[in-house]
């Protein structure tokens, strides 16, 4: 999928602190892994149909292609420490430690207290992982991926009770076998690209592609297709000058209708409106 930034050459993750914002804002996704963590305040993400409220000491575990809204507390605020990561960030023999990120998943650190044996609290964990990061020091790529894999190995622990092994593994293996499917719609979304494309390049029958996309990325492949397109209009709409007719051709629809509908329902709001969004929060850096 197109991402709105990309990972450093040095180490595949970003890490960062964030204020939510009160009001609801779009929906978005990513590509890669990604950890919240309230460092203070109250606030809820909007997953799905399902509103999960959070407070000081909640942990969040996103799967990629996984749609959400996070929006503060109007009375407290809610401020939060992110990281996305590329399954890359860990070693290759240790990246069965993602089965805690097979779905979505809600900790508090009282429930993962049992597992974090020598650390005074997650708070402190993400601050030093945002201070490493922002601070660049000599080999703080290493010291990163060392505190990650341990952190993958405490999540490890924690799921284990919830998840079967066989499901967090068909999920992988599925996403890797579609990977270079992925890829290709990457670079491809402009063009009228159907399930039989897709199907040709894996060697598959459609029907058994079909299938992979719901086991990979938990979506159909038109649904999958179109949140690329998206993803890419939204870029469009916050960095370049294109008109909206400009950027709906640009993205591969064939008409505005089918356009507007999915950048409303995805999104939450209308193509304008998000650009106008973006304007206003870039004036104020």
């Amino acid at each position: 999928m197109l991402e709105m930034f990309g990972f450093e050459a040095s180490v595949p993750m970003h890490t960062f602190e964030y204020r939510l914002k009160p009001e609801p804002t779009e929906q978005h996704w990513h590509s890669f892994y990604e950890i919240g963590f309230c460092l203070e305040g109250r606030g809820t993400f909007y997953i799905g149909d399902e509103a999960v409220p959070i407070e000081a000491g909640t942990l969040l575990l996103f799967p990629p292609y996984e749609p959400h809204i996070a929006v503060a507390d109007a009375r407290t605020g809610c401020r939060c420490a992110f990281v996305y990561f590329g399954d890359e960030l860990l070693p290759a023999e240790h990246r069965s430690l993602l089965h805690a990120f097979v779905r979505t998943c809600v900790w508090t650190e009282a429930d993962l207290r049992p597992m974090l044996r020598g650390l005074s609290s997650l708070a402190d964990f993400f601050c030093f992982l945002i201070t490493e990061y922002e601070s660049r020091r000599s080999e703080y790529g290493a010291v990163l991926r060392a505190r990650m894999l341990e952190l993958s190995a405490w999540l490890y622990r924690a799921a284990e009770a919830l998840y079967s092994h066989e499901a967090s593994r068909e999920r992988r293996d599925a996403l890797e076998r579609l990977k270079p499917a992925l890829d290709y719609m990457a670079d491809r979304y402009h063009e009228p690209l159907e399930l039989k494309d897709i199907a040709e390049l894996l060697n598959l029958s459609e029907s058994r592609a079909r299938h992979l996309f719901k086991e990979g990325v938990g979506r159909r492949f038109k649904e999958y297709l179109t949140l690329v397109r998206i993803q890419e209009a939204k870029r469009l709409l916050a960095t370049s000058k294109l008109s909206v007719t400009e950027v709906i051709l640009s993205c591969g629809f064939q008409s505005s209708a089918p356009f507007y509908r999915s950048f409303q329902q995805l999104v939450g709001v209308n193509p304008q409106q998000y650009r106008m969004r973006q304007q206003d929060e870039d004036s104020r850096f």
